[in-house]
């Protein structure tokens, strides 16, 4: 018959004979008498680490009671027993190999969250470096078209002036000329030429230009006149152009109130009609 030890202080108070009897048997471990020595006032004095003891010959223990059961014929209690420290070991390497699989992507993602820092702070310190450069070459050009604009105007000054003071100079040297100089002594007029008189026979008047009564100026501008015929059409005219039936235009006059296109056939006049 064995003793349940049901508190954990019970288990850590059982003796490593009484663990493995429980363990071969398939029963719980039997807490071993406990007497009031010396020991036992420095366990209560220094709980934890006498509990971090306790525990690890306790886990000692079972393990070395599982492995004699192993060379040792098993009963149905041992069985229980192996097969919930296999399940306790199995469930600590998958949390073991979970918190590292964690671990390790949570080092990925801060060595990431470095690189991604690490780079935008690069960046920004080029791109600053950059406008600063690029401001400071503004800055300095600005500078110097100021300053060549500022010589271009003293220089269009100093010439204005000094063209300034050349007419200035010639107007008064022309004003002394003119004061000093005696006045001119007009030229004698030349003797009138006497008038050729025409002798001989009197030429005799040409003849008067036809007047070509199949065209009538309507108009006249820009050296340009605007012709009509008896159909109602209108041509423009120039000198050199050719008027159909006519021929071509010598000169475009204006003989007292109106305007005459001459041509070699005749003259093309105003017409009433």
């Amino acid at each position: 018959m064995t003793t349940n030890i049901d508190s954990p202080a019970e288990a850590m108070k059982a003796s490593p004979d009484a663990l493995l009897k429980a363990a071969v048997s398939g029963g719980k471990p039997k807490a071993a008498p406990t007497v009031p020595t010396a020991a036992k006032v420095g366990r209560r004095l220094d709980g934890v680490a006498m509990g971090l003891a306790g525990a690890a010959l306790a886990l000692g223990t079972v393990l070395g009671a599982g492995t004699a059961m192993l060379a040792t014929p098993r009963s149905e209690g041992t069985g229980v027993v192996l097969a919930e420290i296999n399940a306790a070991l199995e469930a600590n390497r998958l949390e073991a190999s979970r918190v590292a699989i964690a671990s390790d992507r949570l080092d990925k993602s801060v060595a990431a969250l470095k690189e991604v820092s690490e780079a935008a702070r690069s960046e920004a310190k080029v791109r600053g470096g950059a406008l600063t450069e690029k401001v400071g070459k503004t800055e300095t050009a600005l500078v110097a078209k100021i300053a060549a604009l500022g010589e271009r105007i003293d220089q269009a000054e100093k010439e204005q002036a000094a063209r300034l003071a050349a007419t200035t100079a010639q107007a008064d040297k022309r004003t002394v000329a003119a004061a000093t100089a005696p006045a001119p002594v007009p030229a004698p007029l030349p003797a009138a030429k006497a008038e050729p008189v025409q002798t001989g026979s009197i030429t005799e008047p040409k003849p008067k230009p036809a007047i070509i009564e199949s065209w009538a100026v309507r108009d006249v501008y820009d050296g340009t006149a605007m012709l009509e015929d008896r159909r109602r059409r209108l041509v423009e005219v120039a000198i050199g152009d050719s008027i159909p039936g006519v021929g071509r235009v010598e000169a475009v006059e204006r003989r007292g109130r109106e305007w005459v296109v001459v041509t070699r056939q005749g003259l093309v006049t105003p017409q009433p009609w």
